[in-house]
Parts: structure tokens; C-alpha cells; sequence
């Protein structure tokens, strides 16, 4: 695999105190497109670690050499950095991202999960053709990412045929994962996505069997949530959710003495 990141694409690490979020990117993606919220929460008080996504943010060629497998290892290896630095740890994840948040939520102990984009199945047209383009033409390229085609992000503007079998096969595999997860739960969707279905926002928050759960879907809006117009309204929902889960650790100032002043 390539041994360089794409300029603007590099993973980052940005140092908190007890609390810890692994951020995660999505499919042909790179850490380009979740750095903005990363900084802000950060400056929320939270420690971020972004990695890359397996056989990401170096060439699209790289991707032909990853399975499943290899995304869910990369995930478990980066949450238990994660587990190393902090006391406790949340996963806040876009698109796939959010799919291997899943994942991990199915089977990691975390004090709480987001999901923004999120997809636990994709439409009838794509479940459908991507099998068959694999079978005909596997080595071929496709044209993915148009958010890097327009200059937003930095990402693969092109992804192997073969590529987009193994996310199917992710897809389906954390499906299956949903009844396992309790973990506190934000889901985050917008109508204007035209890459993964809405309709998987009210599916995830129905079939996982969290007792915390919450979802909201912005009118409107694109995929890639963390980029505006809804940038906004995701980073304030977001720090909004963790500062609820953390709201128990949080010790309150000491009241004064009678008669003190403040």
C-alpha cells in the first residue's frame, strides 16, 4: 500500500483530558472532511483521534487489497488507542465511519455513539449493479466522491468496482449487528442525501436496543453533514449529546459560604 497521505487528507490527533472521541471518516473519503467538527470538538473539551480508514487516504489503488476484515481490525486497533488514552470514550463516526461505529458499539464498551450518513443498506440500484459490475468488471474504476471532484474535501475521486463489493459486505455484516448494541445513541441524517438512503436513520434507531437513543433528520441539506450548510447544527448537536453523557462526571463548583462573596 501507498506509505504517504494525500496532502490535507493525513490522520491527526488532537489531546484531551478524560474524555476521548475516535472520529471516524467515510468511504472514499479521507479525515479532510471531518476535520472542522474534530476542532470544534476539541475545543468542546474533548480529546479527538482521527484516523484514516483502511487502504485510505493514500491512493485509490489501495483499496483493492482491503476486506472487511481489514476495515473492522483498523477500527478495533484505532478504538483501543483510543481506550489507551482516555478514561472514557465515545465514537463519532460519518458514513461508513458511522457503520463501523456500529461495529464496534456491537461489541466494544463505550460511553456513546453518533452516527452521521450512516448506512446499514444502500438502494435497490446499487445492492443490485455492484455485484454485477464486480463480476464483469472488478479492476474497473468508477467515479465516486464528488465532493473531492468539486475541490470540498480531499478524497478518492475514483474507487475499484471491487471496493464497492467489500462496503456492500460491511453494510450487510453491521446490519446484522444492530439488536447487540446498547450503546447511548445519536443518529444523524438529512432528506438531501443522495448517497445513502434516509430511511436508514429511523431504521438503525429501531433496531438497536439501546434504552438512550435519539435521532434527528435536517430538512434538506447533502451527505457529507459535516460540511455546510449544516455544519452548524451538526456540531451542536453533537457536543450537545456528549456533554449530556458527561454531564455525570462533571464536578460542580463548590457553593459558597453564607455570607462569602463570589
Amino acid at each position: 500500500m501507498s506509505a504517504d497521505y494525500m496532502t490535507g487528507g493525513e490522520p491527526f490527533e488532537l489531546p484531551g483530558a478524560d474524555a476521548g472521541i475516535l472520529l471516524l471518516h467515510g468511504f472514499s473519503g479521507s479525515c479532510s472532511e471531518i476535520r472542522d467538527l474534530g476542532q470544534i470538538l476539541w475545543h468542546a473539551g474533548y480529546g479527538v483521534y482521527a484516523p484514516a480508514l483502511a487502504g485510505h487516504g493514500t491512493a485509490p489503488g489501495d483499496l483493492e487489497h482491503v476486506s472487511p476484515d481489514d476495515f473492522f481490525a483498523a477500527a478495533h486497533a484505532a478504538f483501543a488507542e483510543v481506550r489507551k488514552r482516555y478514561a472514557r470514550v465515545y465514537v463519532v463516526g460519518l458514513s461508513m465511519g458511522g457503520t463501523l461505529g456500529l461495529h464496534l458499539a456491537a461489541r466494544e464498551p463505550m460511553e456513546g455513539l453518533v452516527t452521521i450518513s450512516t448506512p446499514v443498506f444502500m438502494s435497490p440500484l446499487v445492492a443490485m449493479s455492484v455485484p454485477l459490475a464486480t463480476r464483469f468488471a472488478p479492476k474497473h474504476h468508477v467515479i465516486s466522491n464528488y465532493a473531492a471532484w468539486r475541490g470540498e474535501v480531499v478524497g478518492y475521486r475514483t474507487t475499484p468496482v471491487s471496493s464497492l463489493r467489500v462496503f456492500l459486505e460491511v453494510v450487510a455484516s453491521v446490519r446484522a449487528d444492530l439488536p447487540r448494541i446498547t450503546t447511548p445513541l445519536l443518529v444523524l441524517h438529512s432528506t438531501g442525501d443522495k448517497t445513502v438512503p434516509v430511511a436508514n436513520a429511523p431504521y438503525i434507531a429501531a433496531h438497536v436496543s439501546s434504552e438512550s437513543k435519539a435521532m434527528r433528520i435536517y430538512r434538506g441539506g447533502r451527505h457529507l453533514l459535516t460540511l455546510p450548510p449544516h455544519l452548524d447544527d451538526v456540531q451542536r448537536d453533537v457536543v450537545r449529546f456528549l456533554h449530556a453523557r458527561e454531564a455525570p462526571y462533571v464536578t460542580a463548583a463548590p457553593a459558597p459560604a453564607k455570607g462569602g462573596h463570589l
